[in-house]
């Protein structure tokens, strides 16, 4: 009998042992899960900031946003597009709703500028073509001239034009304000012990 108690004891024990051990392996794997995804939003949130400020230099300089530095402040965001259902390790509640809130917007606002400038690009490629085909159908025709009657030509995608270039610089502000919130939420980030 003294076996037997003495065979569940010692199975109890190496039971709660495992448990003990499996559930500690487990703290530890998920505690260095959330450091490993902390030190990657950062490392796309520094990114981010320094792609911001050279959008807004290239828009500064020549009036114009890279399709080349769109696409690459939206690869930059791999970290947190590839683990975003493991934020839920981020204990700040605040702080993941801001995170998801700022990678939402700033997402949906990388789209809108890369649309405006696409469209600006097509109505420039359009009036290219008519201006082409007005100084083909007379040999005569200047090309200043071929480009006034080609925007006369052109009305709505002349005032489509002017919309665009009027609110474009609004855009590139949203750019400076996401870049300002990419440093608030890499300041907590940096800071927080409990995040």
């Amino acid at each position: 009998m003294d076996q037997i108690i003495a065979a569940l004891v010692g199975g109890f024990l190496a039971a709660g042992t495992a448990w003990f051990l499996q559930n500690r392996l487990e703290a530890t794997r998920l505690q260095r899960l959330k450091q490993l995804l902390i030190i990657g939003i950062s490392d796309d949130l520094k990114s981010s900031i320094e792609l911001y400020s050279r959008v807004i230099d290239e828009w500064e300089k020549g009036q114009i946003v890279w399709f080349t530095t769109l696409n690459e402040l939206r690869e930059s965001r791999q970290t947190y597009l590839k683990n975003r259902d493991w934020m839920v390790l981020v204990n700040d509640e605040e702080l993941r709703q801001k995170l998801f809130k700022y990678y939402h917007r700033s997402a949906d606002h990388i789209n809108l500028l890369e649309n405006q400038q696409r469209r600006k690009y097509e109505i420039q490629a359009k009036l290219n073509d008519v201006v082409r085909d007005l100084q083909l159908r007379n040999n005569v025709l200047v090309r200043e001239h071929a480009l006034e009657q080609a925007v006369g030509l052109m009305h709505a995608e002349n005032q489509e034009l002017v919309s665009l270039n009027s609110i474009t610089p609004q855009g590139i502000q949203r750019m400076r304000d996401f870049k300002g919130e990419a440093k608030e939420l890499l300041d907590a980030f940096s800071k927080g012990n409990d995040v």
